[in-house]
């Protein structure tokens, strides 16, 4: 028989700052064309992030 193993705490804390680096990116980007929504998605989904983060 053969277990299922889910993510590791440190997998999964590891995808998320990964996904904070790339909307950092794109929000910075953003930031250079101002563009408001782009700046405003990628700020909502890196608090998003950084909520996750706390655990």
């Amino acid at each position: 028989m053969v277990e299922e193993m889910g993510m590791t705490n440190e997998q999964y804390k590891g995808m998320l700052l990964d996904d904070l680096e790339d909307w950092e990116e794109v929000l910075a980007l953003a930031k250079e064309s101002e563009d408001e929504k782009i700046i405003q998605k990628a700020t909502k989904q890196i608090k998003k992030i950084n909520e996750k983060l706390k655990f």
